[in-house]
Formats: structure tokens, C-alpha cells, sequence
């Protein structure tokens, strides 16, 4: 294969990575502190994502938002709903914009409401980008027992 077909090959390989969106689910904890009943699927793209939520019980006052940590920002409205009420079985989709911030960044997605007359909440995050975690300000140490920590400003 000539040199300029392997740089076209690559090209495009790298173009169809670059492209292709990512799916990710988030499914309801089997264990643990009671969350919200929902699950959160997210397919994600280098700038967006469709997010769907399915209601795994009835809910009401529904409260669904999404936001951004280490750089990334969310395009327009990050409040998707504003005291909603759902059906058990009910599935809802979002398309979201956001500019992801350098290397690695994560969509944030939380719900909260009232499900079967308990107060809940869930919060999913999606990771997107690739690349080293960003670093945090703040100072390592070594504890008396040998362990590293980083205290935190």
C-alpha cells in the first residue's frame, strides 16, 4: 500500500473514532442508600449527547438537570425538567450540546422527586473525552501510616 492510501486509511479511521457516538447506561443500584428509580443511557458524541431516562416507578415533582465537571459546559438550558410527573415504565429522551473541557470531562445528569411518596435522588456522570484526569489543586502527603492523601484547599 502506497503512503498516501495509509495516511487516507488512517484518516479515516481516525474520522469514524472521532464520529462514532459512545453508548453508556447508568442503571438503577441493586444495593446501597435508595436512590431515585431511574435508569440514565446516554449516547455520547464529541459534543453532545442523547440522553433517555426510564422511570422505574411513578414519580411527581420531577426535577431533571444536567451540568459539567472539569470543563465541560453545558449549552443552554441545563434544567430539562421542572417539576414533572411520571408513570411507571415511562421513557423520557433529551438531546444535550456541551463543550467538553481539555482531555477528560464528565456529563453530569441528576433527577430527584417524589417516587412512590418517598423523596429520592440519583445523579449519573458520563465520561467523555479521553486523556489523563485533570489535576486538582491541593497538596499530597504522606500519612504516620504510610498512606497518601491529598488534602484539599
Amino acid at each position: 500500500m502506497s503512503t498516501p492510501m495509509k495516511y487516507l486509511v488512517l484518516s479515516v479511521l481516525f474520522f469514524t473514532a472521532c464520529t462514532t457516538p459512545v453508548s453508556a447506561s447508568s442503571p438503577v443500584p441493586a444495593r446501597g442508600k435508595p436512590t431515585a428509580p431511574v435508569e440514565v443511557k446516554a449516547e455520547l458524541a464529541l459534543k453532545s449527547a442523547r440522553l433517555t431516562v426510564t422511570f422505574e416507578a411513578d414519580a411527581k415533582d420531577v426535577e431533571l438537570a444536567v451540568s459539567g465537571i472539569d470543563g465541560l459546559v453545558v449549552d443552554g438550558e441545563s434544567r430539562l425538567v421542572d417539576h414533572g410527573e411520571f408513570k411507571r415504565g415511562e421513557t423520557r429522551t433529551f438531546d444535550v450540546t456541551f463543550n467538553p473541557g481539555p482531555g477528560r470531562s464528565m456529563l453530569v445528569v441528576s433527577v430527584s422527586g417524589s417516587f412512590n411518596g418517598a423523596s429520592r435522588a440519583r445523579v449519573a456522570s458520563f465520561t467523555v473525552g479521553s486523556g489523563p484526569l485533570p489535576q486538582t489543586p491541593g497538596q499530597v502527603i504522606t500519612t504516620d501510616d504510610g498512606e497518601r492523601v491529598k488534602v484539599m484547599p
